[in-house]
Parts: C-alpha cells; sequence; structure tokens
C-alpha cells in the first residue's frame, strides 16, 4: 500500500509540472513616455533577433532547476544591444496561461490580494460610508481604487514595479486545475526596479503575468487612486546589457493554503536579506523611547498619554484614541517596565477611560481630547455615533492583560473597573449573539450594527475568551469561539483579511491578520484545542505576506539609505496604504513566540525575528538622528513603493507616529532579548546581540553575549525545555524562565543556564 502511495505521488508531481507549464515568450517594448508605442514577442530560444525597429540583440537564457520535485526552477536572461543605440526601451518575460479562470486567486504579497477583485469606492482620503443609505450588514468587501483585475468588468490589467510589494513576486492558484504557480524576481538591476505585470481577458479566458526591466507603467498607485507615473524607460547604446533574473515555482496544490504555503517557505530563499547588523538593544530603546513618553507625550491636565505632544494644537485624532493606534495600548508597557511615575499615570490614564469614556451602551468612546470624548472620527467626529469595532476589541483585550499585569504589581483593581470592562464584553456577546458577527462600525450609544462584514474585530475572539477566564462566563467562550470560526472560514480560507486600518474602507490588510493571529493563540491558550494552531498555521502565511523579506535597495540620496535601513522585517500596512512600517499596527508580535513554542514552527520565529529585530534602526536617537525626529520617535513610514512620488522612495518621514511608539515599546517590554530551549539547544535572538551557544548538556547551556552597540545592554533570557513550552504558559514575569543580564557596550560576557 505505501509503495503505491509513493508511486501515486511521484506521478502526481510529474504531472503537476506538466499541468503548470506556461508559454514563457520573450518581449520587448519600445516607448513613448510612459505608453508603449510598439511591442514585440519572441520565441523562447537563445539567439540573435532583430525587432520592428531594425535594432539586433543576443538574447541568452540560462536555466538550472533548484528542485525538480517541486517545480522550481532558475533563469537568468541577458538581452545585449548589438546595434547602435535603442531609445526608450525595456525588455523582459511573460508567462501566458490559457484556459484561464477569474476564479484564480492571483497574488502579489502586500499589494494583491484574490486579483483585487472586489468592490470599489472611489474617494479622497479618509475614505469611509458618510451616507447611511450605503450602510450594509454584509457590506462586502470594499476597497479604495487599487490595481485590480476587476470584480465587474472582463478585462483587467495590474501594473506594479517590484518596490509596491512586500516580496517582488507573482502568484496564482487555480482551484479548478488544483495548481499554483509562482514567479520570484530580484528587485532590479542597474536599469531600475523591475516592472510586475498581470493582464487578464475573462472572456477570451487568458492572463499574463510579465516582468519588465525597466519598469514603465502608465499607472501608478497613489494612497487615493492611481496616477500618471514618471517611469520612463532606457536608452541603450551598443554593447548595454540588460540582466533578469527569476526563479519559476510550479506545482500541484490541493488549496489555497498549498499555494501560501508554497510561498511561506521560498519567500525569503532567492532575494538577499542580512540579519547581520547592531543598532541599538532593546534596553536602550525602552530608555529613549521611555523618556520621550515622559516628557512629551503625557497630559497632566486631562490624566492622559496623549499621541502628540499635549499643546501641539493637534485634531483630536492626534491626541486620544480608545485604540488601534495606540491610547490605551500605550499604557501596558509601561506598567511591564515602567518605573513609579510611569506606573502611577498608566493607572490614571486607565482611570480616566474606565470613569469618563464609557458610553450608555457599554462600549468605550473611541476618540477625543481628553475632556470630551465621541464615537470614532477623523478629522473631525463621525456625525452618526458610529465607533471603529477595532479599537473597542483592542481595549478588552488589552486592558485584561493590564489587569493581569497589576496583579503582578500587587495593585488592587477597583470595582468600577471591572464592571466597566463586562459591560463591554456583554455588548460584544449580544452582537455575537444578534448578528452572529460583531460589525465593523456600530453606534457607540446603543451597541448596533452600523456597517457589517470584514474582520475589523479580529482581536475580539481573544478579548472575549480572556473575558471568560475573568469574569467567570462560558458563553464569552462560546462567542469567542463562534466568531474565530467565522472569521477562518469566511476569511482565512479565502486568503486575506480586511478592515483592520480605520481609514481603509474594508480593504486587505495586514492589522487584522496579526490581530487574528493573536486570537487563535489566544482561543488555544484558553481551551487547549489544536484546531486554533491549525488555523493560526494556515493565517501564518498571510501574516508573512504583508512583511518584507529582503533588504531593499533605496535610492542613495534617501534618509533609509543614508542611516543604512535593512528594510527585511518591516511591515505593510494594507493594500490601501502602499508602504512598509517599522512594526506590527499595534502588536509585539509576543503571539507569534507563543505559536512557536506550541509547535516549533521555525517560520514563526523566523518572522517574528525579522520584525523585531528590524524595530530598533527606525528609532531616532540623539547619536543617530532619523530625519528630523525628536529622540524616540519613529515614522510609519518605510516607503519602498512611489505611492507618494519618486522622491519619497526611502522617505517622507514626516514625523514620529504614536502608533509605531507603542509597538516599539510593545516589542521591546513583552519579547525577550533572547529565548532558549536548552534540551534542544535552541536559541533564538530577537535583540540586536550577536549570541553562540559554547557548550550544552541535559541540563545546562553555556552562552557568550556579544553587544557589537556602544550602549550597554540589559538583557532578558527567557529560558525553559521544549516540554515546558509546549504545557506551560508564557510569561516574561515567570521568575524561573527569566534571567536579566548587563552586557557593557562594545564587549561580550559568557552566561551559563
Amino acid at each position: 500500500m505505501l509503495r503505491n502511495q509513493v508511486f501515486s505521488f511521484f506521478l502526481l508531481a510529474l504531472f503537476g509540472l506538466h499541468v503548470h507549464a506556461q508559454d514563457k515568450r520573450l518581449v520587448l517594448n519600445y516607448y513613448s513616455g510612459n505608453k508603449v508605442e510598439d511591442s514585440q514577442t519572441f520565441s523562447w530560444n537563445s539567439g540573435a533577433v532583430k525587432d520592428n525597429r531594425s535594432q539586433t540583440w543576443r538574447v541568452e537564457i540560462d536555466s538550472m532547476v533548484v528542485d525538480k520535485r517541486q517545480g522550481i526552477v532558475d533563469y537568468t536572461i541577458k538581452y545585449t544591444l548589438l546595434s547602435q543605440r535603442a531609445s526608450q526601451v525595456a525588455m523582459g518575460v511573460s508567462f501566458g496561461f490559457e484556459d484561464w479562470s477569474a476564479d484564480n486567486f492571483v497574488f502579489v504579497p502586500s499589494i494583491v490580494y484574490a486579483g483585487n477583485r472586489f468592490d470599489k469606492k472611489v474617494m479622497a482620503y479618509p475614505p469611509y460610508w458618510y451616507n447611511r443609505d450605503e450602510w450594509r450588514i454584509d457590506m462586502p468587501t470594499t476597497t479604495t481604487l487599487v490595481p485590480s483585475l476587476e470584480k465587474y468588468e472582463n478585462c483587467g490589467k495590474i501594473e506594479l514595479t517590484t518596490g509596491n510589494a512586500a516580496t517582488p513576486l507573482m502568484a496564482f492558484y487555480s482551484p479548478a486545475k488544483a495548481r499554483s504557480w509562482m514567479v520570484q524576481c530580484l528587485q532590479g538591476n542597474k536599469w531600475g526596479n523591475f516592472g510586475l505585470f498581470i493582464e487578464e481577458n475573462k472572456v477570451k479566458q487568458k492572463a499574463d503575468f510579465a516582468i519588465m526591466s525597466p519598469a514603465v507603467r502608465e499607472k501608478r498607485a497613489t494612497g487615493s487612486g492611481l496616477a500618471v507615473s514618471e517611469d520612463r524607460a532606457a536608452n541603450l547604446v551598443k554593447g548595454d546589457v540588460v540582466e533578469l533574473k527569476f526563479r519559476v515555482y510550479s506545482r500541484v496544490a490541493r488549496s489555497l493554503q498549498d499555494m501560501y504555503t508554497c510561498f511561506l517557505h521560498n519567500r525569503k530563499d532567492f532575494n538577499p536579506a542580512d540579519s547581520d547588523y547592531a543598532v541599538m538593544p532593546f534596553s536602550e530603546v525602552w530608555r529613549v523611547m521611555n523618556r520621550l513618553f515622559q516628557q512629551d507625550r503625557w497630559d497632566e491636565s486631562i490624566g492622559m498619554y496623549c499621541l502628540t505632544k499635549p499643546g501641539s494644537n493637534a485634531g483630536w485624532n492626534q491626541i486620544w484614541q480608545l485604540g488601534w493606534v495606540g491610547g490605551g495600548q500605550a499604557t501596558l508597557p509601561m506598567l511591564l517596565q515602567g518605573d513609579e511615575v510611569g506606573v502611577n499615570r498608566a493607572i490614571k490614564n486607565l482611570d480616566m477611560i474606565f470613569t469618563k469614556t464609557q458610553a450608555p451602551s457599554g462600549l468605550y468612546y473611541a476618540y477625543g481630547n481628553g475632556k470630551e470624548f465621541k464615537g470614532f472620527g477623523f478629522g473631525k467626529a463621525l456625525e452618526n455615533n458610529e465607533t471603529f469595532v477595532r479599537s473597542q476589541g483592542d481595549f478588552l483585550y488589552m486592558a485584561q492583560k493590564q489587569f493581569s499585569q497589576l496583579r503582578n504589581l500587587g495593585k488592587e483593581i477597583p470595582v468600577a473597573w471591572w464592571n466597566s470592562l463586562k459591560r463591554q464584553a456583554d455588548v460584544f456577546y449580544n452582537l455575537w449573539s444578534s448578528y452572529g458577527q460583531v460589525g465593523q462600525f456600530v453606534d457607540v450609544e446603543t451597541g448596533d450594527i452600523c456597517i457589517g462584514g470584514s474582520t475589523a474585530g479580529a482581536i475580539v475572539p481573544a478579548g472575549l475568551a480572556l473575558a471568560s477566564q475573568t469574569f467567570g462566563k462560558s458563553n464569552y467562550l462560546r462567542a469567542a469561539e463562534g466568531l474565530g470560526d467565522k472569521f477562518y472560514k469566511e476569511f482565512v480560507l479565502k486568503g486575506y483579511t480586511t478592515g483592520g486600518p480605520g481609514e481603509i474602507l474594508s480593504t486587505p490588510d495586514s492589522e487584522s491578520a496579526f490581530a487574528l493571529f493573536e486570537s487563535y493563540v489566544t482561543l488555544y491558550e484558553v481551551t487547549r484545542k489544536k484546531k486554533w494552531l491549525r488555523y493560526a498555521k494556515d493565517l501564518l502565511p498571510i501574516c508573512a505576506s504583508w512583511v518584507v523579506s529582503y533588504d531593499f535597495k533605496f535610492p542613495e540620496h534617501s534618509v533609509m539609505n543614508q542611516i543604512n535601513v535593512h528594510s527585511t522585517g518591516a511591515v505593510w500596512a494594507s493594500v490601501a496604504n502602499k508602504h512598509g512600517a517599522p512594526a506590527i499596527c499595534t502588536w509585539s508580535g509576543e503571539s507569534l513566540l507563543k505559536y512557536y513554542r506550541a509547535t516549533g514552527d521555525k517560520y514563526a520565529v523566523e518572522l517574528l525575528r525579522d520584525i523585531s529585530h528590524g524595530i530598533p534602526q527606525y528609532i531616532s536617537h540623539p547619536d543617530r538622528r532619523v530625519g528630523k525626529m525628536e529622540p524616540g520617535g519613529a515614522c510609519e513610514r518605510v516607503n519602498l513603493s512611489d505611492w507618494e512620488g519618486k522622491g519619497s522612495v526611502g522617505g517622507n518621514l514626516f514625523a514620529s507616529c504614536a502608533w509605531v511608539e507603542v509597538a516599539t515599546m510593545l516589542t521591546v517590554t513583552q519579547l525577550p532579548s533572547i529565548y532558549v530551549q536548552k534540551d534542544k539547544g535552541l536559541v533564538e535572538v530577537f535583540d540586536h546581540l550577536d549570541v553562540k551557544l559554547l557548550r550544552r548538556d541535559n541540563k545546562n547551556v553555556e552562552l557568550q553575549i556579544s553587544n557589537p552597540t556602544r550602549y550597554d545592554a540589559d538583557v532578558k533570557l527567557y529560558v525553559e525545555t521544549s516540554g515546558e513550552a509546549r504545557r506551560r504558559l508564557y510569561s516574561l514575569k515567570d521568575a524561573s524562565k527569566v534571567k536579566m543580564v548587563n552586557v557593557k557596550g562594545n564587549s561580550s560576557r559568557i552566561v551559563k543556564l
């Protein structure tokens, strides 16, 4: 029987290689400005070719099978101009697919999910359903004007550069043919970024994927739609060479998750990423950011940490919000690692929330100036009492984590706080019971859904699961599990999550994906049901799709290049907001470590390493200012794309952003510097440290910890066995697991554990 299964798998693998065959063609385009004036394709052969303008080229095609079983092949194409000159020209490769279906899932990390075949709402920033007549309980996924294969049209075209994607990659999954195909290329060559182009014709059942050098798009994606691109083709002279390198993956896929698994396992294998750099240790990040918060974010007159410097005449959305961008999340790092001043201020801030911001429904006003509060808003409050479910869910979850830490500190939690938070939990339970969902925007006064759909409430299952323990109510857990199942079936299995940011309609985004991952891990911790780990496993590649997997080459004169930023680990916000950012909005990634402890999944801890290790390089410091930001400041911009114009690639660091500050402080307070499993000799380093495993036996390990930075490092080590990792909950307050050591700047020490 086993022999037959192996033989069947072998035949299936061979069949997979056959059915994944694509029509590869060489492409050469001439342009007038950014428009194709003359396009020509050539057969897939090396040799000399003459184009329509009588220019002669030598084409060299090299290929190498990387993994025959998985259908992975590397290609290099070189176009050498043999004629005297060719003006405004670009060349590349196209992959044509016949018998194409619009049901195919088309994917480009961080910018295209399901071909972006969604409903559209075209309007200026910040987009929202301001007209109540547009509100729907069953709101479909709705995007701003983004690159799309079109939901309702017969033809669609997507024009991108490699700078638009977290990984320079295009892929699709065909459910009808049980197949997936993927191509990953380098960022570009000396002629600039490569172009990534996808065209679909539903009537002719054809699709074409192309890589071009250099990238020349007619339209570029911007923050509020599409604009005329400034791209121009190359002007070549005799002997110039244009080289394209790419890797093709072609394989059988029984589900969309199979395609995503292929992506997860290969996203870092082709493009270079360097993690061997150090800027400042986590403890120095905390020191400089905590100083900023205590000096320039605390407003004694209202008893709250603000999102900007008090007295700066900011709008309400830049003064205080309940969740999403800080607010009720900013107090947790103070409780975890603050001094007496920070702890007391955090308590005072929480008291303000619980006693001053609760609405009659039991929800909280999520937006205000510290004296007046409203449901939610942007430049001004929304007019119909709407509040953002994501903000509400963030607070339900984070408030309970703060209750836990207050108990660790020996602080008494006022009864009024308990009662207040329970009222909010009741609202979420009632929403689930009444609607079978928790919505995206709800009426803060009544608790009724205004706009439904999306995964804006992705963190709510985690909040309700904890609430079942906090308040001893099993019905909360039933609602949490029901909501977790709903999100999995209606979103994770479809390959994207939506609605995490408050100002992108319900465009696919990273924030809701990471929040949902947090929920699945929390549900596992509360119930110990393995299915939540399976759900998290299927969600992990979606989370990873938003994280930059390689080191982008920034323009020479950009701020990012000047401070030598390594873009690996930057997190894209959404398909609508087309930029990377220093961290997860607004989470530490702690759930990735918890998931790794339970499963040993190396891709989860690798993802966390990339994100957490990248953050310190974006923090402005007196010794290393980033742009014009004050020490401790961190801007949300890690611009790989030209969505704000070519001059903003690697720049536009307009100011420090509250959510980045909070996410950074959460990261350095919720994660250890070093994680160790003694029995397996596993050592994972998140901090800016170099660590060597010198010796280990059945009970002990010996590490050499080197601090290559100029700053002293207070190093947190979390040490356990693999068995303890599977059985016990993660807690940096577990004295039996946590060891603190100090390593002076530019020095090392030996630590025995």
